[in-house]
């Protein structure tokens, strides 16, 4: 069946994030691989890569931010977020890294290799490790001891890298996770890698390995109708921010009013709503908001290689050959060219 990019994808709900991850889907593309030394960059490879210096736009200034150094691409990736106030910015991240490590009952040996990071922005810790047996031990810890204080966490494994995820609506929802696998990991998708149910909804997510998401998939003997998965821009609504959700908010003590953004709204308070996004007469993120999502790497990834086509089309000059009038890049085109002559 054809596959395609598709330019707007498919919302889903914010619960997506609390799917417990994609152990398996790691492992399946990892049997697919043909490995070559040096595909795997280190850590260091972050600070060579080349990024856009000053990105436009409020938007793309907030991606930019939340963006993380460049890790490993074989490794697992878990994220953990902390919840009760912890701030990403003013706590140890040393601290932080040890009880982790301490709460995922892992020995400082078996957890050399991982790598800790911070996302200031999304108020959130990245790992990344080489082994999976560590990343489903992290993705198991619910709470850490920072100090004296003992900080409520949830952590999951997010999708290998070199991927794109795909929104299939109307599944069964008394269907088993093991059922879903057998319906859609098979011959007959052969680039679907995982699937898993949001929640207990009709809506499940399908992992595809490489940038490509096909506009049907097969389920079981049923053709399906396939979108792409676009994922919302993160708007607190506690302190009224963008970049983190409320159950991650660094400060729910300070109260901001989601719709106008006044602080401290006293009670019955009515407003005008403004969304910090776009500026329409809406609250923050709402669904009548037309940027409330961001535009998927892989549609970003066609736009530009687009761009860089249409750029070298137009910087392109044929070459002239010195005296004698006819082309060298194609010689049957030229005016001086023997095929342009009569008799």
């Amino acid at each position: 069946m054809p596959l395609e990019e598709m330019v707007f994808g498919e919302e889903i709900s914010r619960q997506e994030d609390e799917v417990s991850g994609w152990i398996v889907a790691h492992s399946r593309k990892k049997q697919r691989q043909d490995f070559t030394p040096g595909d795997s960059p280190g850590p260091s490879a972050g600070h060579r890569a080349a990024r856009p210096a000053h990105p436009k736009g409020p938007i793309n200034k907030l991606i930019a931010a939340s963006r993380l150094p460049r890790l490993p691409k074989d490794h697992y990736r878990v994220v953990v977020r902390p919840k009760g106030g912890m701030d990403v910015r003013k706590v140890s991240g040393i601290k932080v890294t040890q009880a982790l490590v301490m709460a995922a009952c892992l020995g400082l040996p078996q957890a050399e290799e991982d790598i800790v990071c911070a996302n200031e922005m999304q108020n959130i810790f990245v790992i990344s490790t080489p082994h999976a047996r560590n990343a489903e031990a992290y993705a198991k810890v619910k709470q850490i001891r920072v100090g004296e204080t003992l900080h409520e966490v949830s952590a999951y494994v997010t999708p290998p890298g070199d991927t794109c995820r795909g929104v299939v609506r109307g599944i069964d929802p008394e269907l088993s996770d093991d059922r879903l696998g057998e319906l859609f990991v098979h011959a007959r998708n052969p680039k679907v890698l995982g699937v898993r149910r949001i929640k207990k909804t009709p809506t499940v997510i399908v992992l595809f390995d490489g940038m490509k998401v096909p506009n049907y998939v097969m389920c079981g003997t049923n053709l399906i109708r396939c979108t792409l998965y676009r994922r919302q821009i993160d708007a607190c609504r506690t302190c009224g921010k963008l970049g983190h959700r409320s159950d991650v908010c660094p400060t729910p003590t300070v109260i901001t009013c989601p719709d106008c953004g006044v602080s401290s709204p006293p009670e019955n308070h009515t407003c005008q709503p403004k969304c910090s996004i776009c500026g329409g007469a809406h609250p923050t993120a709402d669904r009548a908001c037309q940027s409330r999502y961001q535009v998927p790497y892989i549609v970003r990834r066609r736009r530009r290689r687009r761009r860089k086509a249409n750029k070298r089309r137009a910087e392109f000059v044929p070459q002239q050959a010195p005296g004698l009038g006819f082309n060298l890049d194609n010689p049957g085109r030229g005016c001086g060219s023997p095929l342009s002559l009569e008799g």
